[in-house]
This record gives structure tokens, C-alpha cells and sequence, in this order.
């Protein structure tokens, strides 16, 4: 609930459906910053085989990150601040991502 405080405080004054937009757009920008790691991510990867598991994982944490975020936004369901807690929670845990994708680029960075 800290994380929604801190956004809700930094969109002070706007009405429901921007600060919504304003989430979406947090997300879509995430999102690109994730796609640019991740494929930065592939390029250092020695083989086939570990662009393969970086594939899985990459598809399973996606469907995780929606399922997670799906779930928090039900605590406002059918309210007008459900796509708030739903684009926050997905922006959070996409930024979480992005951290252990850089991570990965790290350990393979010498290759």
C-alpha cells in the first residue's frame, strides 16, 4: 500500500482517469526500457541454449507480473482506481525486472 501512497501523492490534483493514463504511460515507458535490457541481454548470451532459458523465463515472469498485478488491482475491483493499483503493480514489477536483467548482462558481460 506504500507504493500506491507515493503515487497517488505524486499525481495529487488530477482526476481518476489521468492519473490511469498517467500509470499506462509509466508502464509503456518500463516496458521499452525492458525490451532494450532484454535484448541487450541476448546479444551477450554464448549460445542458443541460454537464449532459449532466458526465453522461458522471460515468458513465464510475464504471465506471472499480469497474474500478480491482476490480483492487487482486485482489492478496488470494477472501481475507477482498479487500472491505477493494475499499471502501478505491473510498472513496479517490471522495474524489479529490468534490475535482474541488468544483472544477467553483467554475469555475461565478458563473453
Amino acid at each position: 500500500a506504500g507504493s500506491l501512497f507515493l503515487v497517488s501523492h505524486s499525481l495529487h490534483g488530477q482526476s481518476q482517469q489521468e492519473m490511469n493514463a498517467r500509470s499506462r504511460q509509466d508502464l509503456q515507458k518500463a516496458d521499452m526500457q525492458l525490451n532494450a535490457i532484454y535484448k541487450r541481454v541476448v546479444n551477450r548470451l554464448p549460445d542458443e541454449k541460454a537464449v532459449e532459458l532466458l526465453r522461458n523465463a522471460q515468458r513465464a515472469w510475464i504471465q506471472f507480473r499480469d497474474a500478480e498485478a491482476a490480483l492487487y488491482a482486485d482489492a478496488m475491483r470494477d472501481g475507477s482506481a482498479a487500472p491505477l493499483l493494475l499499471y502501478g503493480r505491473k510498472t513496479q514489477l517490471t522495474r524489479e525486472r529490468i534490475k535482474h536483467l541488468q544483472l544477467h548482462l553483467e554475469q555475461y558481460g565478458g563473453r
